[in-house]
Parts: structure tokens; sequence; C-alpha cells
């Protein structure tokens, strides 16, 4: 099963790139015919540790400040328990997420990223048309590694 984890502030512009993307792979996904699930919210939160199974594949989609070459990236993710010393849920990103599936004895198949250059993040709900095209573009890749039935 794929879990998409859409996360960021969608009140806060281009933060809100996550809560739009990670619903349109989430369709994407179910139309290859995997079977898949959403989880949105503010943050990435370590209660979403709970429902993870060993053959799951996880997809955390975010905004970023970083400045990609195309715009956003892909990346596959691995766990560090010293990407974040302490709990600090504003700095709870997806490497120490993996660590803690691990340190609870939880398995997963594989762990991506899928983080969105922003440009802005001022107090709006709607993304800059950048982003938007940036988004766009993230979901042409991931449907091309992705949505394949054989997954």
């Amino acid at each position: 099963m794929f879990r998409i984890f859409g996360y960021g502030n969608p009140f806060r512009q281009d933060d809100g790139a996550g809560h739009l993307l990670a619903p349109m792979l989430l369709e994407d996904l179910r139309k290859a015919g995997n079977d898949a699930c959403l989880v949105l919210g503010h943050q990435l939160l370590p209660e979403a540790a709970c429902d993870i199974r060993p053959g799951d594949i996880l997809v955390f989609v975010d905004a970023s400040l970083e400045r990609y070459p195309n715009g956003y990236i892909l990346e596959p993710v691995h766990p560090d328990g010293t990407a974040n010393q302490g709990l600090n849920i504003h700095s709870f990103g997806p490497s120490w997420f993996l660590a803690l599936l691990e340190d609870l004895g939880t398995g997963f198949r594989e762990a991506w990223a899928l983080s969105i250059s922003g440009d802005s993040f001022d107090f709006d709900d709607a993304v800059t048309d950048t982003c938007r095209q940036r988004i766009e573009r993230a979901r042409t890749e991931f449907r091309e590694r992705f949505c394949r039935s054989e997954n």
C-alpha cells in the first residue's frame, strides 16, 4: 500500500503545496490500480506511525524553502534518528519519522520525499502560479515512476 503524507499550512500560500499535491497523487495511484491512502496535516506527526505496515511505500509531500533545480525534488528517504534531537514537532521530518518506525519495530518497503520549492509563505489560501507549475511537474514525474500496477 502507498501511504501519502501531505503536510504544511494551506493558509500560508506555497506552504500548502503538500495539501494540493498529495490528494492528486492519491487519485493517480488509485486510477493506476494501486492501493493507497492519504494523511493530511499541518505537520508530520508521530501518531501517523501507528498504521504503517512492512510492505508500505511511504511518500512525504511538502513545501520547502530549498531552491531545487527543477522546482521540486523526488528522492528516497532513509531513517536518521539524529535528524532531530528531542521532539520538536516543527522539525519532525521524514528521516526522523522513519527512525521512529525502526524504534517501534515497524517495517516499511521504501520511503520517498517529494518537496516543492516555495516562493511565498505569506497568509493566503492559494499557492503562487509558479508553485502550481512545480506541483504539476512533480506530479508528472511521480506518475511516471509510481503509477504502474506492478508496484
